[in-house]
């Protein structure tokens, strides 16, 4: 017995259609402790390097951390850890909802699939027995229609003890941006999704009738209700508060006002219709709120609407999908943003690289790079959500322009001709919603994340637009590398917890190293779990590294260098290219990283215990 863990790893083989099981180390999870930082380890130990995202050999690791299945607040959280067909890099993606609990309970703290199905599968995880099922029958099923019609045929309950993870018609066709669905959540950002079909899996159906083991359920209850108080008190998570009564619908109003959010593909940082796409406007097609296991917060909310006589009932959407397909793309149509994110939910595919491939489509109609020849068509000019969703559907089912939309915005503008300038990625990763040319340390986020343009492994809205936990000037660059880098730190320690970011705002470091350690019986202090998460951190460089990544790919789009915004707060504000290059050096030196190449220096791996990594 393993306290806070399941103890066991599934090592599933597509190919030959073997299963077998492992142990897990003691050692080893206490040395990367879950999420995040085992994906690493078993991701980069048994992959070669320069292996094909699409290739059998790649493998899709289904995670769970040490507070997984507990009823501590905000950590129900299960994570995908794989190498994305989007970038090339590292690749993990985290969800609420019941799959972790489930897949702890089922007795499996990893489930590692490799190889290929000659023909469409699904996996059955059933507590001990683990079986390889056909698929055929749900082969071209939407995400919902996948889980539903799996309930059906295996005869579950809506509220048994069992959870699906699917994709739709996307990651069946390899979008390359296509996503993994449970429950209505999504492991989002990088292509998971296109793994998973590239596999010939459709889904993965975990039911498990088994506990979390706590090691001292007295201290841990003790724990969890000081940090459920923390929680109730704290003005963003507390009732009545933002998270609970808006969610992440505020942002809108947020950067808006600091002139951060981006508009026309990025040709400005403000929108003129912000008022009718923030979350006043989108509080009137709310149903209910709703929260992930065990959380208190519930910052998600349902929502409703009509576009033309077809309804559309959606889990959001949040902050990122409303910037993606509403001021990237100049839409103004809340119906129509509210219907693109249900329908990327039904093909299981990246709201946040769907919006960002389309509007980058826009501004090549509007420069006249591709003509309505190309779209079939479609006048796919700014602000036409008719166009929009039209064009959704043809990247979902890969057919039309939507066949080179669906490889994503560096793909398709390496083959439109006079594109690249206003090509918006990093890495092959589309942007998230916060323009760096009004926050400059969002700017060296973007450049150093581990999967490509990411605001979730280190965000400085906090910092740059909050001001928390003091005030710090957005366009400023002094300090930044520092921020960052701490900022990096706490979001990898989330990560390998598989805790919420937005907990955190009430949580604190030492609160979630009490939880590790009572739950596993550890001792365990904050600092411990800092040196985790900077592993964790070494470790996916390491990765990226052996790949072939180096400092040159630590970079942002040529737009951000030379394209001001012409109005707003950050009217005339570029990312300067010396001050970026300065602030690179700076945060090189800080983490013990090679100041040429990128690369983590041998000093620095004997410190974390990563020397021996060939």
């Amino acid at each position: 017995m393993l306290p806070g863990y399941a103890g066991r790893i599934a090592w599933i083989d597509l190919t030959e259609g073997n299963v077998s099981i492992e142990k897990l180390d003691e050692g080893i999870a206490r040395k990367y402790l879950g999420g995040k930082g085992l994906g690493a380890y078993l991701l980069y130990n048994n992959m070669s390097p320069n292996t094909d995202p699409y290739a059998r050999e790649n493998k899709l690791i289904f995670i769970t951390g040490p507070l997984t299945g507990t009823t501590f607040p905000a950590a129900a959280r299960a994570g995908v850890v794989t190498k994305s067909p989007m970038t090339g890099t590292f690749l993990d993606t985290y969800a609420g909802g019941l799959f972790g609990p489930h897949m702890k309970y089922a007795g499996y703290d990893a489930v590692v699939i490799t190889g290929k199905a000659k023909d469409p599968v699904y996996i059955m995880v059933d507590g001990a027995k683990i079986s390889i099922k056909g698929a055929d029958h749900l082969w071209g099923l939407s995400c919902s229609e996948t889980e539903n019609r799996l309930r059906r045929d295996l005869k579950l309950e809506k509220k048994s003890k069992v959870s699906v993870a699917a994709i739709g018609q996307a990651g069946e066709r390899l979008v390359r941006f296509a996503n993994i669905i449970t429950e209505k959540r999504a492991y989002g950002r990088g292509g998971a999704g296109a793994v998973m079909g590239a596999k010939n899996l459709k889904a993965v159906v975990i039911r498990g009738d088994g506990k979390a083991p706590i090691s001292n359920q007295k201290v841990y209850k003790e724990i969890e209700k000081r940090c459920r108080k923390n929680i109730a008190e704290h003005p963003l998570t507390k009732k009545g508060g933002v998270f609970p009564s808006i969610g992440t619908w505020m942002t809108v109003d947020l950067t808006q006002n600091t002139g951060t959010l981006p508009t026309r593909n990025w040709q400005e940082n403000t929108f003129e219709h912000a008022g009718e796409i923030n979350g006043d406007a989108f509080k009137r097609h709310e149903i209910r709120s709703r929260a992930c296991f065990a959380c208190p917060i519930g910052c998600s909310r349902d929502t409703k609407t009509l576009v033309g006589d077809i309804e559309f009932v959606t889990e959001g959407p949040d902050y990122e999908t409303i910037y993606a397909f509403g001021s990237n793309c100049e839409i103004k149509d809340t119906g129509i943003i509210i219907a693109a994110d249900k329908l990327c939910d039904e093909y299981g595919m990246d709201t946040i690289s769907c919006g960002g491939v389309i509007g980058f489509a826009m501004e090549c109609f509007e420069k006249g790079l591709i003509s309505q020849k190309d779209t079939g068509g479609i006048d796919l000019s700014f602000g036409n959500g008719d166009a929009l969703i039209e064009v959704l559907h043809l990247i979902g089912k890969r057919e039309g322009i939507g066949r080179l939309l669906s490889e994503g915005v560096k793909i398709a503008s390496e083959k439109i001709k006079g594109s690249s300038s206003f090509a918006m990625h990093v890495k092959g990763l589309e942007f998230p919603g916060y323009d760096p040319r009004g926050m400059k340390g969002q700017g060296l986020t973007y450049a150093l994340s581990d999967r490509g343009a990411c605001h979730v492994r280190s965000n400085t809205i906090r910092t740059e637009l909050l001001g928390r936990p003091h005030p710090i000037d957005q366009y400023a660059y002094e300090g930044k590398p520092a921020m960052v880098r701490e900022l990096q730190l706490d979001y990898a320690t989330y990560d390998c917890l598989i805790a919420c970011i937005f907990g955190a705002f009430a949580i604190t470091l030492q609160d979630y190293a009490d939880a590790v350690a009572a739950v596993t019986g550890w001792p365990m202090m904050q600092e411990e779990l800092r040196l985790i998460a900077e592993r964790a951190w070494n470790l996916t460089r390491l990765f990226n590294a052996r790949e072939g990544f180096r400092r040159k790919d630590d970079t942002l789009p040529k737009r951000i260098f030379t394209e001001a915004a012409t109005r707003g707060p950050s009217n005339g504000h570029v990312m300067d290219r010396a001050s970026f290059e300065r602030m690179l050096d700076e945060y090189y030196q800080i983490v013990g990283w090679d100041s040429h190449t990128g690369i983590p220096a041998d000093k620095k791996l004997r410190e974390l215990g990563l020397e021996k990594l060939e």
